[in-house]
């Protein structure tokens, strides 16, 4: 491996790229890689961008080149677009020219289980060996910088912060850049590898472990590709030390597996060697989407600015059905939900009427709970509370309006624990939806962590403690 400076910069460049080469252009093509011409001509790279096709002299206003051999400019990066059986020409080419960054946008390798794919991906690596050039999939998106607005076209954009992503699906990618931005997630770097060749995770892991812009490292893997399973553990091990990695293993059933070789060539692997590898590593290893995009939130706004000093949950809402029912789902996923102290108590009690409440934990507001002042009274108390490390408001649909949370947010400004809201599903009631949009402008911008699912919230915060609990163990001070 070369020293880590020298793989620092230069893997930086694959996302601050100067000249740019898109080899297949075409205004006619239906390949979804289309999408991304009409993306860089309103980008920064208009002026430097070279569309390459020998059957065209200009491709949406611009010069189009037969071969990038003719383009008079040094190209960092090169787009492929075409059929299989020209991508090997194509890649020589590259070699050529001297390009760093490769992008293979084309399927039709490795995972589809014949034996001319895969030998095609082994004569890819036979071109590129020795030469400075490097493969990014193939079947894959490629890069994302959220800073300078490189991005999917078809993928909508935010504000950029610091969350870091890869993933061998460029389907699960796009999902996340789309949902995370509807959520408030704040990316910084992201980026499709697909079958992960040359490239792979290990590599990518590194980087975004040594980027001082990125908080927050999360990947969707079916397999660490190119890297043996013992690099992926090594370099977890080390990276999970600086910043939280979130790992969404996808093929962890037996036919999950067999998807998971059709669509990226992954071998099948044991669910267990990758928990273990979890645990011992400090990896938070999640399941489906709503978990990953769940934790991603949870960690990106709680850590480690709000990070909990233990596993014990202060719960306030009304209704004493509902508070049995978030206690059993809470304490499923490992969290205490201990009783408040007796001063608390007795602080709750002169709140709340005599009945059908309950002051110890989780604090049954009953009817009062429809009532903003002694809500937010008994919030903060338990805030306040020594026995209570994070704070949990469970809502109903009649809190979403946004002088409510108003109120309550001035509650979560003044604690260094952690606060989360959750919410009654949206998707219920059109009005509700509505009602929350101004609801949602509000927590984003004061970026207040909520969840639209009580086991969401549960599972989260769960994977938070354990997290600490990780860097407790090995005495790390992140």
């Amino acid at each position: 491996m070369v020293n880590d400076q020298k793989f620092f910069e230069d893997l930086n460049s694959l996302f601050y790229p100067e000249h740019i080469a898109f080899i297949g252009a075409s205004e006619s093509s239906r390949l979804g890689s289309m999408l991304y011409l009409p993306a860089f001509k309103d980008s920064i790279w208009s002026e430097t961008f070279y569309p390459i096709n020998p059957k065209y002299n200009e491709v949406m206003g611009w010069k189009c080149y037969a071969s990038v051999l003719d383009v008079p400019y040094p190209v960092d990066t090169a787009y492929i677009s075409l059929k299989t059986k020209f991508i090997s020409r194509a890649l020589k080419e590259c070699v050529e020219k001297g390009i760093k960054w490769v992008i293979i946008f084309a399927s039709g390798f490795s995972e589809t289980g014949a034996s001319e794919g895969k030998q095609l991906e082994v004569e890819l690596l036979k071109i590129i060996k020795g030469s400075n050039t490097r493969v990014i999939g193939p079947n894959c998106l490629g890069p994302l910088n959220a800073e300078n607005g490189m991005a999917f076209s078809f993928a909508s954009q935010g504000k950029y912060g610091s969350v870091s992503f890869m993933s061998q699906s460029g389907g699960h990618l796009t999902q996340l850049v789309n949902v995370g931005y509807e959520r408030d997630i704040r990316f910084r770097y992201g980026i499709s590898f697909g079958n992960q060749i040359d490239l792979n995770c290990v590599d990518f892991i590194r980087y975004y472990s040594q980027n001082s812009q990125t908080n927050l490292i999360a990947a969707y893997l079916e397999s660490s590709g190119s890297a043996s399973g013992h690099e992926l553990f090594l370099e977890l091990r080390k990276a999970t030390k600086i910043k939280p990695v979130i790992l969404w293993k996808g093929g962890y059933t037996k036919d999950g597996s067999r998807a998971a070789f059709s669509h990226t060539g992954a071998i099948a692997s044991n669910d267990i060697l990758w928990k273990s590898m979890a645990k011992q590593t400090g990896t938070t290893l999640v399941k489906d989407n709503d978990e990953f995009w769940s934790t991603i939130k949870t960690f990106e706004l709680l850590y480690p600015q709000y990070r909990p000093k233990g596993r014990n949950v202060g719960i306030i809402t009304p209704g004493g059905g509902s508070s049995v029912n978030i206690t059993d789902l809470f304490a499923s996923q490992n969290l205490k939900i201990p009783d408040l102290t007796a001063e608390s108590q007795a602080k709750i009690a002169k709140v709340l009427p005599y009945v059908n409440v309950n002051i110890k934990n989780p604090v049954d507001l009953g009817a009062s709970g429809f009532i903003l002042n002694p809500f937010t009274d008994c919030i903060d108390i338990v805030v306040n509370d020594p026995n209570i490390d994070i704070i949990i408001i469970p809502l109903w649909p009649d809190h979403i309006y946004r002088y409510v949370f108003n109120r309550m947010i001035k509650c979560f400004e003044s604690t260094l624990k952690p606060f989360a809201f959750c919410l009654p599903s949206i998707s219920d009631d059109i009005n509700l939806a509505k009602r929350f949009n101004a609801v949602k402008k509000l927590l984003h911008k004061k970026r207040v962590l909520y969840f639209l699912s009580l086991r969401d919230a549960a599972k989260s915060i769960s994977f938070l403690c354990d997290y600490i609990d990780f860097l407790k163990s090995h005495k790390i001070s992140n």
